[in-house]
Protein backbone atom coordinates (compact mmCIF):
# COMPACT_ATOMS: atom_id res chain seq x y z
CA UNK A 1 0.00 0.00 0.00
CA UNK A 2 1.78 3.56 -1.14
CA UNK A 3 2.73 5.99 2.15
CA UNK A 4 2.01 8.80 -0.38
CA UNK A 5 -1.60 10.25 -1.61
CA UNK A 6 -2.57 12.82 -3.80
CA UNK A 7 0.65 13.75 -4.80
CA UNK A 8 1.36 16.84 -6.52
CA UNK A 9 4.46 18.33 -8.13
CA UNK A 10 4.90 22.08 -9.49
CA UNK A 11 7.85 24.17 -10.76
CA UNK A 12 9.38 21.31 -12.25
CA UNK A 13 9.22 18.59 -9.50
CA UNK A 14 11.09 21.15 -7.71
CA UNK A 15 8.06 21.43 -4.87
CA UNK A 16 5.67 18.78 -4.57
CA UNK A 17 2.76 18.39 -2.02
CA UNK A 18 1.53 15.20 -0.87
CA UNK A 19 -0.57 13.16 1.97
CA UNK A 20 0.63 10.36 4.02
CA UNK A 21 -1.68 7.28 3.90
CA UNK A 22 -2.21 7.21 7.95
CA UNK A 23 -2.72 3.73 7.54
CA UNK A 24 0.54 2.69 6.93
CA UNK A 25 2.40 5.26 8.87
CA UNK A 26 0.46 4.41 12.26
CA UNK A 27 -1.37 0.62 11.02
CA UNK A 28 -2.37 0.24 15.19
CA UNK A 29 -4.20 3.06 15.11
CA UNK A 30 -8.02 2.35 14.32
CA UNK A 31 -9.23 5.51 13.25
CA UNK A 32 -7.46 8.47 12.02
CA UNK A 33 -7.89 12.40 12.10
CA UNK A 34 -8.06 14.03 8.59
CA UNK A 35 -4.53 14.11 6.92
CA UNK A 36 -2.33 16.78 6.82
CA UNK A 37 -0.81 17.84 3.49
CA UNK A 38 3.09 18.17 3.53
CA UNK A 39 5.61 19.56 0.83
CA UNK A 40 9.19 19.04 0.04
CA UNK A 41 11.25 21.52 -1.57
CA UNK A 42 14.37 20.46 -3.83
CA UNK A 43 17.07 22.90 -4.58
CA UNK A 44 19.93 21.92 -7.02
CA UNK A 45 23.18 23.59 -7.10
CA UNK A 46 26.36 23.06 -5.27
CA UNK A 47 24.92 22.42 -2.13
CA UNK A 48 21.81 20.48 -3.04
CA UNK A 49 18.74 20.07 -0.01
CA UNK A 50 15.61 18.64 0.15
CA UNK A 51 13.24 20.28 2.94
CA UNK A 52 10.59 18.01 4.13
CA UNK A 53 8.12 19.35 6.39
CA UNK A 54 4.29 19.43 7.27
CA UNK A 55 2.09 22.68 6.68
CA UNK A 56 0.19 21.46 9.51
CA UNK A 57 -3.19 22.52 6.75
CA UNK A 58 -5.69 19.70 5.92
CA UNK A 59 -7.26 22.35 3.28
CA UNK A 60 -5.65 21.69 0.26
CA UNK A 61 -5.70 25.14 -1.01
CA UNK A 62 -4.25 27.09 2.51
CA UNK A 63 -2.08 24.30 2.26
CA UNK A 64 -0.72 25.40 -1.62
CA UNK A 65 -0.53 29.01 -0.46
CA UNK A 66 1.54 28.32 2.51
CA UNK A 67 4.18 25.49 0.24
CA UNK A 68 4.34 27.48 -2.19
CA UNK A 69 5.70 30.91 0.37
CA UNK A 70 7.84 28.57 1.79
CA UNK A 71 8.99 27.82 -1.53
CA UNK A 72 10.26 30.96 -2.49
CA UNK A 73 11.48 31.67 0.77
CA UNK A 74 14.00 28.57 0.84
CA UNK A 75 14.53 29.22 -2.83
CA UNK A 76 15.76 32.82 -2.40
CA UNK A 77 17.63 32.14 0.51
CA UNK A 78 19.40 28.46 -0.99
CA UNK A 79 20.55 31.38 -3.57
CA UNK A 80 21.92 34.15 -1.35
CA UNK A 81 23.60 31.39 0.16
CA UNK A 82 21.31 31.97 3.45
CA UNK A 83 20.55 29.52 6.21
CA UNK A 84 17.67 27.04 5.11
CA UNK A 85 15.90 26.94 8.66
CA UNK A 86 13.20 29.18 9.75
CA UNK A 87 14.96 30.29 12.93
CA UNK A 88 12.22 31.95 15.89
CA UNK A 89 13.64 35.08 17.13
CA UNK A 90 13.25 33.28 21.11
CA UNK A 91 15.88 30.56 19.10
CA UNK A 92 18.24 33.00 17.80
CA UNK A 93 18.63 35.46 21.09
CA UNK A 94 18.89 31.98 23.07
CA UNK A 95 21.96 31.25 20.72
CA UNK A 96 23.04 34.79 20.49
CA UNK A 97 23.03 35.08 24.29
CA UNK A 98 24.86 31.65 24.98
CA UNK A 99 27.48 32.43 22.31
CA UNK A 100 28.55 36.28 23.73
CA UNK A 101 28.46 34.00 27.29
CA UNK A 102 31.16 31.74 26.10
CA UNK A 103 33.06 34.43 24.41
CA UNK A 104 33.56 36.07 28.06
CA UNK A 105 32.81 39.36 26.20
CA UNK A 106 30.11 40.47 28.79
CA UNK A 107 30.99 41.48 32.82
CA UNK A 108 28.35 39.45 34.82
CA UNK A 109 26.19 42.03 35.54
CA UNK A 110 25.60 42.76 31.65
CA UNK A 111 24.86 38.87 30.75
CA UNK A 112 22.37 39.22 33.70
CA UNK A 113 20.60 42.54 32.00
CA UNK A 114 20.33 40.84 28.92
CA UNK A 115 18.59 37.75 30.51
CA UNK A 116 16.19 39.88 32.25
CA UNK A 117 15.32 42.28 29.70
CA UNK A 118 14.73 39.21 26.84
CA UNK A 119 12.40 37.86 29.98
CA UNK A 120 10.43 40.42 31.02
CA UNK A 121 10.57 42.80 27.45
CA UNK A 122 11.26 40.80 24.74
CA UNK A 123 10.48 37.12 24.81
CA UNK A 124 6.90 39.27 25.83
CA UNK A 125 6.89 41.26 22.19
CA UNK A 126 8.30 39.23 19.77
CA UNK A 127 5.63 36.71 19.83
CA UNK A 128 2.45 35.47 17.36
CA UNK A 129 -0.15 33.74 18.15
CA UNK A 130 1.18 32.89 21.57
CA UNK A 131 4.75 31.47 19.93
CA UNK A 132 8.17 33.39 19.17
CA UNK A 133 7.76 34.80 15.78
CA UNK A 134 9.89 34.02 12.79
CA UNK A 135 12.85 36.11 11.95
CA UNK A 136 11.83 36.49 8.20
CA UNK A 137 8.32 37.78 9.88
CA UNK A 138 9.65 40.72 11.10
CA UNK A 139 9.48 43.92 9.47
CA UNK A 140 9.80 47.30 9.69
CA UNK A 141 6.54 48.24 11.03
CA UNK A 142 6.43 45.58 13.41
CA UNK A 143 10.04 46.32 14.54
CA UNK A 144 9.48 49.77 15.56
CA UNK A 145 6.00 49.47 17.05
CA UNK A 146 8.13 47.91 19.88
CA UNK A 147 8.94 51.18 21.44
CA UNK A 148 5.57 52.44 21.90
CA UNK A 149 4.77 48.97 23.58
CA UNK A 150 7.39 49.28 25.71
CA UNK A 151 6.77 52.76 26.65
CA UNK A 152 3.22 51.87 27.74
CA UNK A 153 4.22 48.75 29.43
CA UNK A 154 3.93 49.61 32.54
CA UNK A 155 0.72 51.47 32.08
CA UNK A 156 -1.03 48.59 31.30
CA UNK A 157 -3.65 47.17 33.53
CA UNK A 158 -2.19 43.70 33.32
CA UNK A 159 1.09 44.60 34.55
CA UNK A 160 -0.30 46.63 37.37
CA UNK A 161 0.10 43.36 39.47
CA UNK A 162 4.12 43.41 38.61
CA UNK A 163 4.46 46.43 40.15
CA UNK A 164 2.72 45.86 43.48
CA UNK A 165 4.00 42.37 43.80
CA UNK A 166 7.47 40.55 44.00
CA UNK A 167 7.83 37.13 45.00
CA UNK A 168 11.14 37.42 46.14
CA UNK A 169 10.13 39.54 49.06
CA UNK A 170 7.44 37.53 50.16
CA UNK A 171 8.43 37.48 54.02
CA UNK A 172 9.45 41.18 53.57
CA UNK A 173 7.07 44.04 55.03
CA UNK A 174 6.30 45.51 51.50
CA UNK A 175 5.82 42.98 48.51
CA UNK A 176 6.60 46.40 46.49
CA UNK A 177 9.23 45.33 43.46
CA UNK A 178 10.54 48.71 43.20
CA UNK A 179 12.72 48.28 41.04
CA UNK A 180 11.30 49.79 37.47
CA UNK A 181 10.04 52.63 36.46
CA UNK A 182 6.14 53.43 34.71
CA UNK A 183 8.41 55.56 31.89
CA UNK A 184 11.84 54.31 31.12
CA UNK A 185 14.49 56.53 30.90
CA UNK A 186 16.32 57.77 27.60
CA UNK A 187 19.01 55.89 28.20
CA UNK A 188 17.23 52.45 29.39
CA UNK A 189 15.91 52.88 25.76
CA UNK A 190 19.10 53.47 24.05
CA UNK A 191 20.55 50.41 25.56
CA UNK A 192 17.52 48.40 24.42
CA UNK A 193 17.86 49.86 21.07
CA UNK A 194 21.61 48.54 21.16
CA UNK A 195 20.46 45.53 22.53
CA UNK A 196 18.39 44.64 19.52
CA UNK A 197 19.89 45.82 17.16
CA UNK A 198 22.67 43.27 17.72
CA UNK A 199 20.33 40.32 18.06
CA UNK A 200 18.90 41.08 14.57
CA UNK A 201 22.20 42.10 12.62
CA UNK A 202 23.80 39.01 14.10
CA UNK A 203 21.06 36.80 12.62
CA UNK A 204 21.55 38.43 9.47
CA UNK A 205 25.17 37.57 9.41
CA UNK A 206 24.26 34.69 9.99
CA UNK A 207 21.95 34.01 7.15
CA UNK A 208 18.80 33.41 9.63
CA UNK A 209 16.88 36.57 8.01
CA UNK A 210 16.92 37.81 4.83
CA UNK A 211 15.96 41.74 6.08
CA UNK A 212 18.01 43.69 8.49
CA UNK A 213 16.72 47.27 9.77
CA UNK A 214 17.88 49.06 12.63
CA UNK A 215 15.37 49.84 15.58
CA UNK A 216 15.48 53.21 16.73
CA UNK A 217 14.65 54.51 19.97
CA UNK A 218 12.05 57.75 20.00
CA UNK A 219 13.55 60.72 22.01
CA UNK A 220 11.73 61.73 25.37
CA UNK A 221 11.15 65.00 26.33
CA UNK A 222 12.93 65.82 29.31
CA UNK A 223 11.11 66.55 32.07
CA UNK A 224 11.79 67.36 35.48
CA UNK A 225 13.84 64.66 37.63
CA UNK A 226 15.09 63.15 34.14
CA UNK A 227 18.53 63.03 32.61
CA UNK A 228 17.74 62.67 29.37
CA UNK A 229 19.56 65.56 27.80
CA UNK A 230 23.40 64.54 27.82
CA UNK A 231 24.43 67.89 27.78
CA UNK A 232 22.31 69.78 30.63
CA UNK A 233 23.55 70.80 33.84
CA UNK A 234 24.87 67.94 36.18
CA UNK A 235 22.86 68.28 40.05
CA UNK A 236 25.53 69.07 42.66
CA UNK A 237 25.07 70.48 45.92
CA UNK A 238 25.22 74.39 46.94
CA UNK A 239 27.91 74.65 49.46
CA UNK A 240 25.12 75.49 52.12
CA UNK A 241 23.45 71.55 51.25
CA UNK A 242 26.86 70.06 50.98
CA UNK A 243 27.60 71.24 54.64
CA UNK A 244 24.37 70.00 55.62
CA UNK A 245 24.49 66.80 54.08
CA UNK A 246 28.11 66.14 55.46
CA UNK A 247 26.93 66.99 58.96
CA UNK A 248 23.77 65.05 58.64
CA UNK A 249 25.60 61.91 57.62
CA UNK A 250 27.78 62.00 60.79
CA UNK A 251 24.22 61.37 62.52
CA UNK A 252 23.14 58.45 60.52
CA UNK A 253 26.75 56.79 60.98
CA UNK A 254 26.43 57.71 64.89
CA UNK A 255 22.48 56.49 65.04
CA UNK A 256 21.50 59.76 66.72
CA UNK A 257 19.39 62.79 65.71
CA UNK A 258 17.13 62.17 62.73
CA UNK A 259 18.67 59.22 62.59
CA UNK A 260 18.05 57.09 65.95
CA UNK A 261 16.90 54.07 65.06
CA UNK A 262 14.39 52.42 67.48
CA UNK A 263 17.49 49.40 67.62
CA UNK A 264 20.11 48.32 65.52
CA UNK A 265 22.50 45.59 65.60
CA UNK A 266 26.37 45.60 65.55
CA UNK A 267 25.63 44.67 61.55
CA UNK A 268 23.70 47.46 60.77
CA UNK A 269 26.02 50.03 62.71
CA UNK A 270 28.57 48.80 60.46
CA UNK A 271 26.32 49.08 57.25
CA UNK A 272 25.92 52.58 58.62
CA UNK A 273 29.49 53.55 59.14
CA UNK A 274 30.62 51.60 55.65
CA UNK A 275 27.59 53.99 53.51
CA UNK A 276 28.89 56.94 55.72
CA UNK A 277 32.70 56.76 54.45
CA UNK A 278 30.67 55.59 50.69
CA UNK A 279 29.56 58.44 50.02
CA UNK A 280 32.03 61.36 51.22
CA UNK A 281 34.41 59.35 49.51
CA UNK A 282 32.99 59.37 46.03
CA UNK A 283 32.57 63.14 46.45
CA UNK A 284 36.23 63.48 47.05
CA UNK A 285 37.21 61.15 44.77
CA UNK A 286 35.15 61.56 41.11
CA UNK A 287 35.04 57.88 41.15
CA UNK A 288 31.95 56.35 38.98
CA UNK A 289 29.63 54.34 41.36
CA UNK A 290 30.62 51.14 38.96
CA UNK A 291 34.21 51.97 39.14
CA UNK A 292 34.12 51.59 43.67
CA UNK A 293 31.96 48.67 42.89
CA UNK A 294 35.23 47.28 41.27
CA UNK A 295 37.86 48.64 43.75
CA UNK A 296 40.01 46.04 45.80
CA UNK A 297 42.06 47.05 48.97
CA UNK A 298 44.98 45.35 47.02
CA UNK A 299 44.37 48.68 44.54
CA UNK A 300 44.07 51.08 46.61
CA UNK A 301 47.65 53.78 47.99
CA UNK A 302 47.41 55.32 51.04
CA UNK A 303 48.80 58.07 52.77
CA UNK A 304 50.60 59.07 49.40
CA UNK A 305 52.16 62.58 49.38
CA UNK A 306 50.01 65.12 47.41
CA UNK A 307 52.42 67.74 46.66
CA UNK A 308 51.34 70.59 48.63
CA UNK A 309 51.83 71.34 52.39
CA UNK A 310 51.28 68.16 54.86
CA UNK A 311 48.30 66.86 53.49
CA UNK A 312 48.29 62.97 52.02
CA UNK A 313 46.02 61.77 49.49
CA UNK A 314 44.95 58.14 48.00
CA UNK A 315 46.08 56.58 44.92
CA UNK A 316 43.19 54.17 43.54
CA UNK A 317 43.91 51.81 40.51
CA UNK A 318 40.63 52.04 38.54
CA UNK A 319 40.41 48.10 36.57
CA UNK A 320 40.43 47.08 32.99
CA UNK A 321 36.84 45.99 33.19
CA UNK A 322 35.61 49.51 33.98
CA UNK A 323 33.23 52.33 32.03
CA UNK A 324 36.94 53.63 30.58
CA UNK A 325 39.25 51.30 31.33
CA UNK A 326 42.50 51.10 33.80
CA UNK A 327 43.79 54.56 34.86
CA UNK A 328 45.30 55.77 38.10
CA UNK A 329 43.15 58.31 40.60
CA UNK A 330 44.76 60.57 42.82
CA UNK A 331 41.88 61.70 45.81
CA UNK A 332 41.83 64.85 47.85
CA UNK A 333 43.52 64.33 50.90
CA UNK A 334 39.30 63.85 52.52
CA UNK A 335 39.14 60.84 50.07
CA UNK A 336 42.25 59.41 51.55
CA UNK A 337 41.31 59.46 55.41
CA UNK A 338 37.30 58.00 54.69
CA UNK A 339 39.30 54.74 52.88
CA UNK A 340 41.92 54.62 55.97
CA UNK A 341 38.82 55.53 59.04
CA UNK A 342 36.61 52.49 56.71
CA UNK A 343 39.50 50.62 56.81
CA UNK A 344 39.68 50.12 60.26
CA UNK A 345 36.01 49.36 61.09
CA UNK A 346 35.69 46.93 58.27
CA UNK A 347 36.46 43.00 58.72
CA UNK A 348 37.16 42.64 55.48
CA UNK A 349 40.58 44.06 54.41
CA UNK A 350 42.45 41.40 52.63
CA UNK A 351 44.19 42.57 49.61
CA UNK A 352 41.96 40.99 47.29
CA UNK A 353 38.63 41.85 48.97
CA UNK A 354 36.17 44.09 47.91
CA UNK A 355 36.52 47.82 49.80
CA UNK A 356 32.99 48.26 49.55
CA UNK A 357 30.73 44.98 49.67
CA UNK A 358 27.47 42.99 51.67
CA UNK A 359 27.72 40.04 53.01
CA UNK A 360 24.91 37.39 51.29
CA UNK A 361 23.06 35.01 52.89
CA UNK A 362 26.13 32.63 53.36
CA UNK A 363 27.67 35.45 55.30
CA UNK A 364 30.36 35.81 52.22
CA UNK A 365 31.63 39.27 51.57
CA UNK A 366 30.59 40.41 47.92
CA UNK A 367 30.51 43.63 45.88
CA UNK A 368 27.27 45.47 46.65
CA UNK A 369 24.36 45.89 44.22
CA UNK A 370 22.95 49.22 44.57
CA UNK A 371 23.24 51.51 47.48
CA UNK A 372 21.21 54.59 45.85
CA UNK A 373 17.94 53.56 47.49
CA UNK A 374 19.84 53.81 50.74
CA UNK A 375 21.07 57.22 49.89
CA UNK A 376 18.09 58.56 48.59
CA UNK A 377 16.33 58.13 51.89
CA UNK A 378 18.97 59.86 53.90
CA UNK A 379 18.76 62.78 51.51
CA UNK A 380 14.85 62.88 51.55
CA UNK A 381 15.36 62.46 55.48
CA UNK A 382 17.82 65.73 55.97
CA UNK A 383 15.71 68.83 56.76
CA UNK A 384 16.88 71.84 54.63
CA UNK A 385 14.86 75.07 54.28
CA UNK A 386 11.31 73.29 54.42
CA UNK A 387 12.08 71.36 51.39
CA UNK A 388 9.52 68.80 51.22
CA UNK A 389 11.87 66.15 50.09
CA UNK A 390 14.79 67.32 52.00
CA UNK A 391 18.27 67.34 50.05
CA UNK A 392 16.87 64.75 47.22
CA UNK A 393 16.19 66.91 44.31
CA UNK A 394 18.59 70.01 42.90
CA UNK A 395 17.15 72.98 43.41
CA UNK A 396 19.05 74.23 40.20
CA UNK A 397 17.90 71.34 37.86
CA UNK A 398 14.69 70.16 39.32
CA UNK A 399 16.49 66.51 38.72
CA UNK A 400 16.83 63.54 41.73
CA UNK A 401 20.59 63.02 43.21
CA UNK A 402 21.13 60.08 42.95
CA UNK A 403 24.91 58.82 43.98
CA UNK A 404 26.52 59.68 40.78
CA UNK A 405 25.84 62.80 41.71
CA UNK A 406 28.81 62.87 44.18
CA UNK A 407 30.99 62.69 40.82
CA UNK A 408 29.43 65.87 39.70
CA UNK A 409 30.00 67.27 43.28
CA UNK A 410 33.57 66.38 43.08
CA UNK A 411 34.03 67.88 40.06
CA UNK A 412 32.34 71.32 40.92
CA UNK A 413 34.17 71.76 43.79
CA UNK A 414 37.79 70.80 41.91
CA UNK A 415 36.99 73.66 39.11
CA UNK A 416 35.79 75.56 41.91
CA UNK A 417 39.16 75.81 43.42
CA UNK A 418 41.39 76.53 40.10
CA UNK A 419 42.24 72.88 39.00
CA UNK A 420 42.77 73.19 35.38
CA UNK A 421 40.26 71.15 33.29
CA UNK A 422 43.07 69.48 31.22
CA UNK A 423 44.28 68.19 34.69
CA UNK A 424 40.73 67.45 35.55
CA UNK A 425 39.14 65.31 32.76
CA UNK A 426 42.42 62.70 32.84
CA UNK A 427 41.48 61.89 36.86
CA UNK A 428 38.01 61.53 36.06
CA UNK A 429 38.38 59.33 33.06
CA UNK A 430 36.87 62.22 30.97
CA UNK A 431 37.91 63.65 27.92
CA UNK A 432 37.91 67.90 27.59
CA UNK A 433 35.29 68.12 25.38
CA UNK A 434 32.73 66.40 28.15
CA UNK A 435 33.72 68.73 30.76
CA UNK A 436 33.10 72.17 28.87
CA UNK A 437 29.82 70.84 27.90
CA UNK A 438 28.77 69.61 31.78
CA UNK A 439 30.80 72.31 33.92
CA UNK A 440 30.92 75.11 31.30
CA UNK A 441 28.60 77.41 33.40
CA UNK A 442 31.00 76.71 36.24
CA UNK A 443 34.01 78.33 34.09
CA UNK A 444 31.88 81.40 32.90
CA UNK A 445 31.04 82.06 36.71
CA UNK A 446 34.57 81.99 38.29
CA UNK A 447 35.95 83.96 35.23
CA UNK A 448 33.23 86.87 35.95
CA UNK A 449 35.44 89.63 36.74
CA UNK A 450 37.85 88.69 33.32
CA UNK A 451 34.62 88.65 31.48
CA UNK A 452 33.60 91.76 32.33
CA UNK A 453 36.66 94.56 32.82
CA UNK A 454 36.81 97.24 30.94
CA UNK A 455 40.04 98.91 29.79
CA UNK A 456 40.05 102.79 30.68
CA UNK A 457 41.14 104.56 28.12
CA UNK A 458 43.73 107.71 29.37
CA UNK A 459 42.46 111.36 29.02
CA UNK A 460 45.11 113.47 27.31
CA UNK A 461 44.47 117.19 28.92
CA UNK A 462 44.24 119.78 26.24
CA UNK A 463 46.16 122.94 26.92
CA UNK A 464 43.40 125.96 27.27
CA UNK A 465 43.44 129.11 25.68
CA UNK A 466 44.73 130.98 28.61
CA UNK A 467 47.78 128.90 29.09
CA UNK A 468 49.07 128.92 25.23
CA UNK A 469 49.51 132.50 25.36
CA UNK A 470 52.88 132.25 25.12
CA UNK A 471 53.64 133.30 29.05
CA UNK A 472 53.69 129.44 30.04
CA UNK A 473 55.97 128.48 27.12
CA UNK A 474 58.40 131.12 27.99
CA UNK A 475 58.25 130.10 31.72
CA UNK A 476 59.31 126.13 30.45
CA UNK A 477 62.32 127.23 28.24
CA UNK A 478 63.54 129.36 30.85
CA UNK A 479 62.92 126.23 33.51
CA UNK A 480 65.05 124.21 31.11
CA UNK A 481 67.66 126.37 30.37
CA UNK A 482 68.36 126.64 34.32
CA UNK A 483 67.20 130.76 34.80
CA UNK A 484 64.40 130.06 36.66
CA UNK A 485 62.96 127.95 39.60
CA UNK A 486 61.26 124.80 40.36
CA UNK A 487 59.30 126.75 43.20
CA UNK A 488 58.51 129.94 40.55
CA UNK A 489 57.57 127.51 37.92
CA UNK A 490 54.90 126.29 40.18
CA UNK A 491 54.24 129.59 40.99
CA UNK A 492 53.72 130.48 37.45
CA UNK A 493 51.70 127.62 36.16
CA UNK A 494 49.46 128.45 39.68
CA UNK A 495 48.54 131.90 38.80
CA UNK A 496 47.60 131.26 34.88
CA UNK A 497 45.33 127.93 36.06
CA UNK A 498 43.50 130.86 37.49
Amino acid sequence: MAFYLNKREFFNGALTLYQRNLEVANPTQKTHKAPKWYYKVKLEGAKAATINKSTKLSSYEAAYAYAEQEYQRLFNAHRLGKTLEDWTFEQHWEDWYKRNLQKGVWQDKRAKWHAGYFKLYFSKYFVRHGKSIALNDIDYVFANAYFDWRLNFWHDDANQKLITYNPKRRDAKTKSTGNHAKTPAQKTLQMEQSALNQILFDAFERGRTQQVFKFKAPKLKRTSGSQSDSKARRPFFQDAEYTSLTRNLRSYRDCVGIFKPVRINESHKRQRIQLYHFILFLSNSGLRVGEAREMRWMDCKLDVEGGWEDNLIAEVYVRENTKTGSRLVQTMPNGNQHLKNWKTHSQHTKPDDFVWGVLDKDNNWRQFVDFNKSFQTILKSIPFEERKDGLLYCARTGEKRVLYSLRHQYATMRLKQGTRIETLAPNMGNSVKIIMEHYNHLLTADNRSELTQITRRKTVAKPSDKADDGFVSEALERFKRGELSQAALTEILGIRKT
